[in-house]
């Protein structure tokens, strides 16, 4: 069986380096090389046992370098021909149509070769009720679907996706002859419309989202999902391999650990892949569960590390872009852990607390013990893409995980229950409605502990966690008392992470105040830091999958920064004040400043309101100049007009820090700048948040000379409608600013020392 992991960990590995490292040029070459190196190794195979693990490797990586190959010339090399062109064609719905706030999201696949997925986004909201496996007549503006606005984003290619589109016409065509994805998509689209009936409103898209995976209305759901991703209890709604376990678990329980009921396990699982849509998410979940139990069907020894690494082999092999999907990585290194550490670690703190291996502790601590080996392995997988680590993750599984199963299973025989009679659905429903009640509110309450998401941003914190790693490793090997390995290491990380948080939140208080620009994208958000003083203005971006309300709130929490005073927005265009919902739920604001002429056409306004209503936060109409301190900040706000666009009635404002000043002018065009100096008396600023991304539409060459600021920050997303222009950069360089851009240069922090 080892000598099948060898092979299978080559495959993937060189899949791995295909995809991040290597130009598709060398991929080839690569897949060349190794199948000649395997030919050759051939020769010698039964010269030894070294011989034999050689070729293996060698002819694993050949299969793994041809198969990348071979899949970006039937799906991307399409893709790139195809990058900002119009197409007409004729394409299969695959899925439920989906609404988002300005737009319907249609998931089609070509019905002629190359039958590419794409993605289609219909701005105009005039599509018609669509259901998988109907036929229509597309016209569309078509975009590769690695890049988003000029960047890489591999977020639809992992799902087999690799065009998106802008829908120009549609012409439905009828009903096209059934396939599984299609069946299994309507499937998924009843079951979803089943829970809702099912399930009172606090807790349907909670289970829709447990069950199905369905996260369409789960994350428009920012308290729901703030609370989650808060308590690290993300992985519960979403499809992995977790889910397929409960199901074989309840088989095993009823039926026994025998051969019979590792097949209708099997049987079950891709049974519940079906009937949840058939996504890659809940298929590789399948093949990586079906693999992990399949062993005991043909009587043969499961060994935990070769099954694992099948199955990734397995995947990458069906879509070599898989490798770079979020949860496949997050539920290959939670399986990892679960595999590899577990048993040892549940066995040693039996050990080290002196309990019976099979008293009625050991499923608690085994719970925790799982929970500590997921995360042991699946941490660094989880920093890298997120920037966060729940801290209290173990704690919320032996708190809540019994309860997930209970209520997943739950969940499913209610929607059989009602599928005989609706109101014994309904009945069965009960219970798993007040599972979700409980781990709804088990979520919330961990979100309230201090430091219940760490923000891994700094080096204290990058160096903390490899100090665990290193502790743990030393605990491991050490020999003697076990209560000493696992006090002592647990103590000691508990220590550094103290120092850690101390040290990271001392950086930006030994400055007269910090000032940062957030990327956030085609948007604004600067945060003002002094003492214990927080400043905000606006709080919105676009053109990323990052929302700015979460990117703030981590920021400000890796700065030690627990609350917000004052939050002013300049006016409510989305890309200024579309994270402000999601910062409300993740960091108290005590004030939020408003124009008072702000636009409330587009509803943005009564839902920030709403919002800061639920919260308990202040909203302020700023009716005339107003002028504030905050410690050793003085902020002035210059009242914006009563007429003219919801650009020209922007909130200017001025921050003094000492000596130090910084203007702040949201979108507020040439007209409104050249006001502002006329009409009041600026003082020689240090600091120019650029006005509108670097528009051509601001930036007054009048203005720039009068403030005659230092350094001038552009808040700008990549490529992102042509910001910044030309011409305000040479407005800019002519005038002596030293230019920072989001877009090249990140978060820009600027530390002050006003006196």
């Amino acid at each position: 069986m080892r000598k099948l992991a060898i092979a299978c960990v080559s495959v993937a590995a060189a899949v791995f380096l295909s995809f991040y490292f290597l130009p598709l040029r060398l991929v080839t070459g690569f897949a060349i090389g190794c199948g000649v190196g395997a030919l050759t190794l051939l020769l010698f195979r039964r010269r030894g046992d070294l011989a034999e693990r050689c070729f293996l490797c060698v002819l694993g990586a050949a299969v793994g370098f041809a198969a990348y190959a071979l899949h970006w010339n039937a799906t991307l090399r399409y893709a790139e021909l195809w990058d900002d062109t119009e197409q007409t064609m004729t394409v299969r719905v695959m899925e439920m149509p989906t609404d988002g706030d300005y737009y319907t999201r249609i998931h089609v696949q070509r019905t002629e070769a190359p039958k590419l997925d794409m993605m289609l986004y219909d701005y105009e909201e005039e599509t018609p009720e669509l259901r998988p496996g109907e036929l229509l007549q597309v016209r569309a503006k078509l975009r590769r679907a690695d890049l988003f606005h000029g960047e890489q984003n591999n977020n639809y290619i992992s799902k087999d996706i690799y065009l998106t589109g802008t829908v120009k016409s549609m012409e439905p065509l009828g009903s096209s002859r059934p396939t599984i994805r299609t069946v299994a998509s309507a499937c998924s689209g009843y079951l979803s419309a089943s829970v809702s009936r099912l399930f009172p409103e606090d807790t349907a898209v909670f289970m829709r989202a447990l069950m199905l995976g369905d996260k369409t209305d789960f994350y428009k759901d920012t308290a729901l999902y703030a609370r989650m991703r808060g308590a690290g209890f993300m992985h519960i709604v979403a499809v992995s391999g977790m889910h397929i376990a409960f199901l074989v678990g309840m088989i095993q329980l009823l039926f026994g650990a025998r051969p019979a009921s590792s097949a209708a396990g099997i049987l079950l699982i891709w049974f519940f892949v079906f009937m949840t849509g058939a996504s890659p998410s809940a298929v590789r979940a399948g093949i990586m569960q079906t693999i992990l139990i399949m062993a005991p069907v043909f009587r043969r020894e499961n060994d935990g590390p070769t099954s694992l690494a099948a199955a990734l082999a397995l995947i990458l092999l069906l879509n070599p872009f898989s490798c770079a999907s979020i949860s496949l990585q997050m539920s290959f290194s939670a399986m990892a852990g679960m595999i590899l550490l577990a048993e040892p670690l549940t066995n040693t703190m039996l050990s080290a607390f002196r309990l019976r291996e099979d008293g009625a502790m050991r499923a608690p601590v085994a719970v925790v013990a799982s929970s500590l080996a997921v995360l042991i392995v699946s941490a660094p997988v989880t920093v890298w893409h997120f920037g966060t680590l729940a801290l209290y993750s173990p704690l919320t599984n032996l708190l809540g995980l019994w309860a997930v199963s209970l209520c997943f299973c739950g969940g499913w025989l209610s929607c059989l229950g009602g599928l005989v009679w609706l109101p014994l659905g309904r009945l069965l429903a009960v219970p798993a409605a007040m599972l979700a009640r409980y781990l709804i509110a088990l979520a919330g309450v961990v979100c309230r502990l201090p430091h219940h998401l760490i923000a891994m941003r700094g080096p204290e914190m990058l160096l903390w966690m490899f100090l665990c790693y290193l502790l743990a490793g030393v605990a491991w090997r050490c020999r003697g008392n076990s209560r000493f390995r696992v006090l002592m290491p647990i103590c000691l990380c508990a220590l550094s992470l103290a120092a850690g948080l101390w040290s990271a939140e001392h950086r930006y208080r030994d400055a007269d105040a910090v000032i940062a620009a957030l990327d956030v994208g085609q948007g604004e958000c600067v945060c003002v830091l002094s003492g214990d003083q927080t400043l905000m203005f606006d709080c919105g971006g676009l053109g990323t999958l990052d929302n700015a309300g979460e990117t703030a709130a981590n920021w400000l929490e890796a700065a030690g920064r627990r609350q917000v005073d004052t939050l002013v927005l300049s006016h409510l265009h989305e890309d200024h004040c579309n994270g402000v919902e999601m910062l409300l739920e993740l960091l108290p604001v005590s004030e939020i400043i408003l124009s008072p002429n702000a636009d409330r056409d587009e509803g943005l306004y009564d839902q920030l309101a709403e919002a800061a209503r639920r919260h308990g936060t202040a909203v302020t109409l700023l009716a005339e100049d107003t002028e504030c301190e905050y410690g050793d900040v003085r902020l002035r706000m210059f009242a914006p007009p009563d007429t003219g666009t919801e650009n020209e009635r922007c909130i200017i404002s001025l921050v003094s820090i000492g000596d130090y000043d910084m203007i702040f002018t949201g979108d507020s065009p040439k007209k409104a700048e050249v006001q502002l100096v006329e009409s009041y008396d600026l003082p020689d600023a240090e600091l120019l948040i650029v006005g509108h991304h670097g528009s051509q539409s601001s930036s007054d060459e009048s203005f720039l000379r009068a403030i005659q600021a230092e350094d001038a920050i552009i808040s700008v997303g990549y490529n992102n409608y042509g910001h910044p222009t030309r011409e305000v950069l040479a407005r800019l360089q002519v005038n002596g600013y030293h230019v920072y851009r989001t877009d090249r240069n990140g978060t820009v922090e600027i530390r002050v020392n006003g006196r």
